[in-house]
């Protein structure tokens, strides 16, 4: 069967010229720009060589905002599209070349860190709640699938870099306020002493929305310290965050066309929102081996506490109580092989997340009766290895392997029903990855990649449709790329284009029964294609002044589309 999920035969272009402040009146002559450094593709390349569509982006380049998501970061990114910025209950939904657009709430698809230490939990889950972006310096934004990496849900990557605590003791309050009831207060403070740094910045927001029902209240703290040797860079992260939001829900284009302001009759009814309470800690150490050799060990451990209404009664609250943690490592090895220079990067990574989650009746924003109460964990543990090789002046060449292994279980002690939903679930996988790049001037380069992705269901993702623990009929998604690209990098510009085609199979597809309304579930969905064009460009005109443009052409459809019978009722 033959049918199309999705024909986006429209380019999706943003235009920015940016003013850049000065501190004293700029030159006529355009600021030159350094070589472009990255590390989302887990070790230092140069932009121009890396075989990779990556995009970069920094706070002096971004215009000023009320800093509510990150949609304004990211709409400077060809092959990206967020939704959500103005409904906090739901959160920043981004999508990179299609993956992610599926999650009705959230970050699916993608992986998400900062400063290192990754935000996306072991089932491939992720919230950009906690992130303070009155601290975001630079983001980027890794296009493709990169589970070679990161592992599961790596359908591109998000690798958010935070402000350092600065050299010299300083101290900030920032007041503003908006339409729509937006107000902002924020302080920071921070400084460096010997080989020691610390900042510590807290951020209150107020939100009553454009919609009613849609107040939102957030409050996060954010804690960094650093010490630094000869032998290498230790940090520590601490982020704190009590959020709560209300949900006005989703509108039909008649009730838009009608009111656009109006609230979901049921939204309101039910008194839909959220709270979230959570901690993090990460510890990441940053050494230098032997010769040019360098590594990474990082950690990170936190707790979240979660609870909604959603707009119908039986089992429309939600709560649950998360621990979760990881730890990782890397160690990337510079030697000479058959003549030629390698640099080899080896590493692993091991999270876990343990949940006791309960469901109850939503009696008109009271609470009622108890519909659900298991424990939940995830376990994913993986191992990769990649190496770059300089085959000359020229030409580059980068091959890698990962395998993953994920471990999902429930544990149902709602026996009420007579029913037992208990149950566990490993899903293994192999990942590649072949890039080639060749620099045909000093400036400019064109490059061929080949990489395959996976991502698993979600536990919730897992539940039978015909009760009793999970729907085992249920696979992983597995994706295979394949990307052309030329870059050019000079002192005042930067450009870059990208063609790809990524073929998927066993696409994750949700689908609801009449008898279990407002419960999603999902199935697999045979085979689809992504064919996109990528644009974008970056010109310093002057000192003050930058000019950026993206510009995306995508075609996503299905070849063979085939709901697995397993899944029907």
């Amino acid at each position: 069967m033959r049918q199309a999920i999705s024909l986006l035969a429209a380019g999706v272009a943003a235009l920015a010229l940016t003013p850049v402040a000065q501190a004293q009146t700029a030159p006529a002559s355009a600021l030159e720009l350094a070589p472009l450094l990255i590390t989302s593709p887990r070790t230092d390349a140069r932009w121009l060589s890396s075989p990779a569509a990556v995009s970069v982006l920094d706070a002096g380049s971004t215009p000023g905002e009320q800093a509510l998501a990150l949609d304004t970061w990211l709409a400077r990114v060809p092959g990206v599209f967020s939704l959500n910025r103005y409904n906090l209950a739901q959160g920043l939904r981004p999508a990179i070349r299609g993956f992610g657009a599926r999650g009705n709430f959230g970050v699916r698809g993608i992986r998400v860190l900062v400063d290192g230490v990754p935000l996306t939990m072991p089932d491939g889950q992720t919230e950009l709640d906690g992130l303070d972006l009155g601290l975001v310096e630079r983001v980027e934004v890794l296009r493709g699938p990169a589970s070679v990496l990161y592992g599961n849900a790596a359908g591109g990557v998000l690798a958010i870099e935070t402000r350092q605590p600065p050299t010299t003791p300083s101290m900030q309050l920032d007041v503003s306020a908006a339409g729509f009831g937006y107000q902002r207060a924020r302080a920071e403070v921070g400084g460096s002493e010997a080989n020691v740094g610390g900042l510590l910045a807290f951020t209150s927001t107020t939100l009553e929305g454009y919609r009613p029902q849609s107040q939102a209240h957030t409050n996060t703290l954010t804690g960094k310290a650093q010490w630094y040797s000869d032998k290498g860079q230790l940090r520590l992260n601490f982020n704190a965050i009590d959020n709560r939001a209300e949900d006005p829900g989703g509108l039909t284009a008649a009730q838009v066309k009608a009111d656009r302001r109006q609230v979901a009759a049921n939204n309101l009814r039910f008194n839909a929102d959220e709270y979230i309470r959570q901690q993090r800690l990460g510890l990441v150490w940053d050494g230098f081996a032997a010769g040019a050799d360098k590594y990474q060990l990082r950690s990170y451990a936190g707790h979240r506490e979660f609870g909604n209404r959603l707009g119908f009664e039986r089992s429309g609250q939600t709560t649950f109580s998360r621990y979760f943690g990881g730890i990782g490592g890397q160690y990337s090895h510079h030697r000479e092989l058959i003549g030629l220079p390698h640099k080899i990067t080896t590493g692993f990574d091991l999270e876990a997340q343990q949940d006791d989650r309960r469901r109850y009746d939503n009696l008109f924003g009271e609470r009622g009766t108890l519909r659900q109460q298991q424990d939940e964990s995830a376990m994913s543990t993986g191992l990769f290895i990649e190496d770059q090789i300089d085959l000359s002046a020229q030409w580059q060449a980068t091959l890698g392997l990962r395998y993953d292994q994920l471990r999902l279980a429930v544990d149902d002690f709602y026996l009420l029903d007579n029913r037992d939903d208990s149950g566990s679930i490993n899903l293994r996988d192999w990942n590649y990855s072949a890039g080639l790049s060749y620099r045909f001037t000093p400036q400019q380069a064109v490059y061929a990649r080949l990489a395959t992705s996976f991502e698993t269901p979600t536990i919730n993702e897992l539940a039978n449709p015909q009760g009793g623990g999970f729907n085992t009929a249920l696979q992983p998604a597995q994706a295979l790329s394949r990307e052309l690209g030329i870059k050019g990098e000079w002192p005042a510009l930067r450009y870059a284009l990208a063609l790809y085609r990524i073929d998927l199979q066993d696409e994750l597809v949700g689908f609801s029964l009449p008898a279990q309304s407002g419960r999603s579930f999902f199935s697999n969905a045979g085979a689809s294609r992504r064919d996109g064009v990528e644009l974008s460009l970056d010109w310093q005109l002057a000192d003050a002044w930058r000019w950026s443009l993206a510009y995306a052409y995508n075609r996503y459809r299905y070849i063979d589309y085939q709901r697995l019978a397993a899944c029907r009722t």
